[in-house]
């Protein structure tokens, strides 16, 4: 049965979060003997944490969902007691900032499959002031760089550790996404220095990956207890692949024009929900992400507008459907 707890806001100013402004609380929920972490990390974590394994000492997952990270203090503790307790941590979507030490501090550490690849990343770095400016003071003060060395089972390359917790801006992080990215993208591991807004793998490539510097501790892929409640992943059993072609397959798009085929390598980079329609012209086509209740619909409509017939889709966030 799923226990669901709903933690106090806390105010804003967190030192280690990706922004300022954590006003949503974070979220912990229990499946069977995995515990579910999601959400900006407000500092009252700890105890939270603390509580769920007091209720369930046979908790031996911990799963680290789309959090930016918050509290820096508690994004060290709890860490600190996942490796008391000998638990496997294992991240689900993006674990920036202090999530991320909460990650580290999993005995054993994984990558899930709830979401793709390409949007499955662990990112660290330094500690930053309510103005988003690195505050090295803290940084020292915590002692994070022996700490993240010590974390990793003193696989962490110093030099790296040492630029990622010197990045000036708090939208800057070493992201690192399961190794076997690197066959698709040429890297698994990105250094954005958060001066200019980025997608992660638009960034420096790093020449290293998450097994080989401790980030992770086996390559297998875990599928978190409620993968299939996941919007995304309803939205996949309700729109299948069609088997048309690979959804980067430039060479199949249903497109004679220059235009909509950057139009398209867009649309790869935006965050479901999304989807992209194309008309029979083959010259006009449509997409949307995000920010409207059905992309679906959102897509098909700009495409007819421009092509003055019906359109169709092609894809729907990551599944190419058409046929």
């Amino acid at each position: 049965m799923q226990r669901r707890h709903r933690l106090l806001a806390l105010a804003a100013c967190c030192l280690g979060t990706m922004g300022s402004g954590a006003t949503h609380a974070m979220e912990l929920a229990t499946h069977g003997n995995t515990l579910i972490l999601s959400g900006p990390v407000v500092g009252t974590e700890l105890v939270m944490v603390k509580d769920a394994f007091a209720a369930n000492p046979k908790i031996d997952l911990v799963v680290l969902r789309n959090s930016h990270g918050g509290d820096a203090w508690t994004g060290y503790r709890v860490g600190e007691f996942l490796r008391d307790v000998g638990v496997t941590t294992a991240v689900s979507g993006y674990c920036i900032s202090s999530c991320s030490r909460m990650f580290l501090g999993g005995k054993y550490r994984l990558f899930t499959d709830d979401y793709p690849a390409d949007r499955t990343l662990v990112g660290f770095h330094g500690h930053y002031g309510a103005d988003g400016n690195l505050d090295r003071a803290a940084v020292q003060k915590n002692g994070l760089y022996a700490w993240t060395l010590r974390y990793s089972d003193g696989k962490g390359d110093p030099d790296l550790v040492k630029r990622w917790i010197s990045i000036e801006k708090n939208r800057g992080a070493a992201n690192f996404f399961h190794p076997d990215l690197g066959a698709r993208l040429g890297n698994s591991v990105f250094f954005c220095d958060g001066l200019t807004p980025q997608n992660p793998t638009s960034c420096e490539p790093i020449a290293t990956n998450a097994l080989e510097r401790g980030v992770i501790t086996d390559v297998r892929r875990v599928a978190s207890p409620d993968q299939g409640l996941l919007p995304g992943r309803q939205r996949a059993l309700q729109f299948p692949p069609s088997g048309y072609a690979a959804l980067a397959d430039l060479g199949k798009l249903p497109l004679e024009s220059a235009a909509g085929t950057e139009q398209y390598q867009r649309y790869l980079q935006a965050k479901p929900p999304r989807a992209f329609a194309v008309a029979p012209t083959r010259q006009h086509w449509g997409w949307v992400s995000g920010g409207t209740d059905d992309v679906n619909a959102a897509a098909l409509k700009r495409c007819e507008e421009r092509a003055k017939q019906a359109c169709t889709l092609y894809s729907v966030d990551d599944n190419v459907v058409y046929h």
